[in-house]
């Protein structure tokens, strides 16, 4: 069978005239953020068609997975193959297919035996990277492609798009000799990311969090003893192999952390134990997928786990809401909503193991957390995630695509799988139940919508260069040097342009740069001791600035991350 999956925004069919005399039924039909598979059975299919279609539904629901998409369309099209089977056989397996579906996802198929039109708004993915053929056998490996160019087609982006923004203010690179998905930070983005990194980890000291530090890898049994390989396995990268035993790169920092649980915790008197760390995973993309900051191959998550007993479990994913809005009041984070994912033990039953009751207890805690919070929040049934129900931190980004930019979730099946327990009051040993908790999301996607809501102006405290001092002619240079030095003395981030051009190119570059604070010195400057002062967003220019007020307003704006 030949598939051409394409993630679509919308699609649109309509049957237009007859293609074979034992066509279907004439229709029509929409649909929105859906997986399109484009599919035709070839003759070589007939022999095995069950074995077939039973591949072909698990890689449909694998890419659906892998793209979030909400609904599948399958829509015959026998332009794919040359090698078509009978109109029978064809018809029986996408029946068969559709059936195979069914449950998994809402499922739409177009009518078979027309020629159709159709309009599609699709995401740009490369469709050759999607196609497949499918036999009994699985999916046949394609041919090597000749890896593309990463080229950023600005024609139809918005001038506040991430990655427009990221090229322009030397941020972040993604390189074609390291690969889609894999961002280089750029000296500026280090800083940003830096600066993010620090404030976390200073904010949730204060709330009571441990950092940690774990390996970038691990051994597979870990893996497969929290179950992340069955659910996980096709967004991680293939096995190392190690003295005969097989590693992983780590794709979540859970299994890290919960041996470091194991460590501490013996008794309810060591709970709730929070700890936290910034920690690089990585997760394998389509390469069609990956844009930007915002999906990407290997990145940091501000990841924390929270250690509970079933009786703090209420009062402690209270705080994390709480902390939610403390750090995006400072981000100046606005529009985003929570999605709080249920399980649907009617429907996908085999998704969500564990005790019914825990799972019952949990979601009850949530949503009362939720609702006693005020916390605005839609409910999704059926999307928990495989070891508990959680909320996803929901906002749109500059194409007014929904995205997820952070998530907690609570643990109520890997702790009894891996033997996490503590001893109560009365020396009976208890599972524990883990928050799984990241209040940015990953560094990566958090600095891509930030980038996007401000338009590159990052307050500040976040600014990669803070100060950028101009000398107005070759005679300032020194004078300029002197200062940028004295600031960076202080811990401003300043830098100097005494380069050979006219102050008015020298302001204009900064400008575009979006530097908080431009400071020129001239003759009269250098000689009163004194500086001319631009403010960004401000065409005013402040004469006779003393130095040392100009200094100390600046270090109390960093400090109070106005």
């Amino acid at each position: 069978m030949k598939l051409l999956l394409i993630h679509a925004d919308h699609i649109e069919w309509a049957a237009v005239k007859k293609a074979i005399p034992a066509a279907e039924e004439a229709g029509s039909g929409t649909a929105d953020e859906a997986l399109v598979a484009f599919c035709a059975v070839e003759k070589g299919d007939e022999k095995d068609l069950p074995k077939v279609v039973e591949q072909a539904a698990a890689e449909i629901l694998n890419v659906a997975g892998q793209v979030k998409a909400k609904s599948l369309v399958l829509y015959p099209y026998a332009h794919l193959s040359s090698q078509l089977s009978s109109p029978g056989a064809a018809l029986q397996g996408l029946k068969d297919l559709e059936r195979a579906l069914h449950g998994k996802l809402p499922v739409t198929r177009a009518p078979f035996g027309w020629y159709k039109s159709f309009t599609l708004q699709a995401k740009g993915h490369p469709l050759a990277e999607l196609s497949r053929t499918i036999t009994a056998e699985g999916r046949q490996p394609l041919k090597p492609r000749p890896a593309g160019k990463i080229i950023l087609d600005r024609r139809e982006l918005p001038p506040n798009d991430h990655r427009i923004l990221g090229e322009d203010l030397k941020i972040f690179h993604l390189a074609d000799e390291i690969g889609a998905g894999l961002p280089l930070w750029l000296p500026n983005g280090e800083t940003i990311r830096h600066e993010l990194v620090e404030f976390m980890r200073k904010t949730e000291e204060r709330w009571g969090y441990r950092y940690v530090s774990t390996p970038h890898i691990a051994k597979g049994d870990i893996f497969h003893a929290t179950g992340h390989l069955p659910y996980y396995r096709d967004t991680m990268y293939a096995p190392i192999d190690i003295d005969g035993q097989e590693f992983y790169l780590k794709p979540m920092n859970c299994p890290h952390h919960h041996m470091i649980f194991r460590k501490l915790v013996t008794s309810y008197r060591d709970l709730p134990l929070r700890l936290a760390e910034p920690g690089m995973t990585y997760r394998y993309e389509l390469s069609g997928v990956t844009y930007g900051l915002l999906r990407v191959r290997a990145f940091t998550q501000n990841d924390s786990h929270i250690y509970v007993t079933a009786d703090q479990l209420k009062v402690e994913f209270t705080r994390v809401l709480q902390l939610f809005d403390e750090v995006y009041k400072v981000m100046h984070i606005k529009d985003y909503w929570f999605r709080l994912s249920l399980p649907d033990f009617q429907k996908n039953p085999d998704k969500f193991t564990g005790d019914p009751q825990a799972w019952e207890h949990a979601s009850a805690e949530i949503r009362a957390a939720m609702r006693e919070h005020g916390a605005k929040f839609v409910e999704e049934i059926g999307e928990a995630a495989f070891y508990g129900p959680k909320i996803d931190v929901q906002i749109k980004n500059a194409q007014g695509k929904e995205e997820t930019i952070a998530t907690s979730q609570v643990d109520i099946v890997v702790p009894a799988r891996l033997g996490l327990t503590y001893t109560d009051r009365d020396d009976q040993k208890r599972p524990v139940i883990i928050i799984h908790r990241a209040i940015l999301g990953s560094y990566e996607r958090f600095i891509g919508f930030l980038l996007e809501q401000t338009a590159g102006a990052l307050p500040v405290w976040l600014a990669p260069v803070q100060v950028r001092v101009l000398s107005f002619t070759e005679r300032n240079a020194a004078a300029a040097e002197a200062l940028v030095q004295e600031l960076r003395e202080r811990g401003i981030r300043a830098e100097a342009d005494v380069h050979d051009h006219t102050v008015e190119y020298k302001v204009r570059d900064a400008e575009v740069m979006k530097v908080p604070y431009i400071v020129v010195i001239g003759d009269k400057e250098a000689e009163a001791g004194t500086l001319a002062v631009r403010e960004r967003g401000k065409k005013k220019v402040a004469f006779g600035v003393k130095k040392a007020a100009f200094i100390a307003d600046l270090e109390k704006r960093i400090a109070s991350r106005r």
